[in-house]
């Protein structure tokens, strides 16, 4: 309650000058006991969190012999490192991904990015009204609900469905690994929805407002820099969840499990679209709309400029000498605008590095369809 009162206040006193949004305005409830009833640092819940994952398989490996690991939990001690590896950058995500959404609303705001809504679309609204609606949504405590539910799913399928993976195993052991794969799954699934969620909201904030681009802004980028971060947030998840496709199913042999891995294959390609589009390609066409709202005066102006010098005699020179110097001017002008202003909200060389990225796991997903194609030859 204290939160959300919070949040209205602060939407009705924001200025261009303050912040509209914090980042406790996004937490769920794990994030609000965590971070505002105990005031925990999240260096510290990051390594409260891998201490109890790394204690957890050190006291598994000194009951069971890792010889037997791989026919005990189907994968290797390397595996169980990765998984636990990723699991720590996913609940690091976890824990800042409320600020980067806070910050990414309050830079739009304070950079005055943001221009009139669209008085064409029927039902259109403020900025600040915009924001408040999608911290509502954001905020709702059915998610929470939600990714709790899905997250119990996994460690319920574990426990009854593979019931040899805890034998010989305490029972107080068997249930604080229960604990810890439900608490990293939890995160994992509110992660995944915040970004949907926040995807989603790039999308209509792109429909229903316009967009203001300074080509002199100090991130290079026309002030969208902001996009940047939110990009490379999400890329490492992305990229995360494609390398466990070869992971898991780089050895399957049935039809079934081969069905099963180009429909995760399809399923890892539509999440890394969704990325490209809402933080990629939506401020690129955004910042060249910009660009073209200044070209377009330009353009007209040196139609108008060659139809009256082409008009007149060409037997005066000065008038000559004249009409080509203002075509001139215009076309350095021209020329000038279209270079310097910035079209991409990241640079050449990071895009190309993200490219790289996303493709990577799909390379290793069919790296074993391709080795067998090749042998059977």
């Amino acid at each position: 309650m204290d939160i959300e009162m919070s949040t209205q206040q602060t939407f009705r006193e924001g200025s261009v000058s303050q912040r509209i949004i914090e980042p406790l305005h996004l937490y769920d409830p794990l994030l609000v006991l965590l971070k505002v009833k105990l005031r925990l640092n999240d260096w510290w819940l990051l390594a409260v969190w891998w201490v109890l994952v790394l204690g957890l398989l050190l006291m598994v490996a000194a009951i069971i012999p890792i010889d037997k690991w791989d026919g005990r939990v189907f994968f290797s001690p390397l595996q169980l490192l990765d998984f636990s590896a990723a699991y720590l950058i996913l609940v690091g995500t976890y824990l800042s991904l409320p600020s980067a959404m806070a910050d990414f609303f309050n830079r739009l705001w304070e950079n005055v990015l943001i221009g009139d809504d669209r008085t064409d679309i029927p039902g259109s609204r403020s900025y600040l009204e915009f924001v408040e609606q999608q911290v509502r949504w954001i905020h709702s405590r059915w998610w929470g609900a939600i990714a709790l539910l899905v997250a119990a799913l996994n460690p319920l399928f574990l426990l009854f469905v593979h019931p040899e993976i805890a034998s010989g195993l305490p029972l107080w052991m068997v249930f604080f690994g229960l604990f810890i794969v439900l608490v990293g799954n939890y995160a994992i699934v509110l992660v995944l929805a915040w970004l949907v969620m926040i995807a989603v909201i790039t999308h209509q904030l792109f429909r229903g407002f316009t967009f203001r681009v300074k080509p002199l802004h100090p991130d290079g980028s026309g002030g969208l820099g902001l996009f940047n971060r939110l990009l490379w947030i999400s890329t490492p998840l992305i990229v995360i969840a494609g390398c466990s496709i070869p992971a898991f199913w780089g050895s399957a042999s049935s039809l079934f499990d081969r069905i099963f891995l180009l429909g995760d294959i399809l399923f890892y390609l539509l999440a890394a679209s969704l990325l490209l589009r809402a933080w990629l390609v939506l401020p690129h066409q955004a910042m060249v709309q910009a660009r073209n709202r200044l070209l377009h005066p330009l353009t007209n102006e040196y139609e108008r400029a060659l139809g009256e010098t082409m008009s007149g005699t060409m037997s005066d020179a000065t008038a000559v000498n004249e009409g080509t110097e203002r075509l001139v001017a215009l076309r350095k002008r021209h020329e000038e605008v279209h270079s310097g202003f910035p079209t991409w909200p990241i640079e050449i060389m990071q895009l190309r590095g993200l490219v790289t990225l996303l493709i990577l796991p799909v390379l290793l997903a069919l790296l074993p369809f391709l080795l067998d194609l090749f042998a059977k030859k």
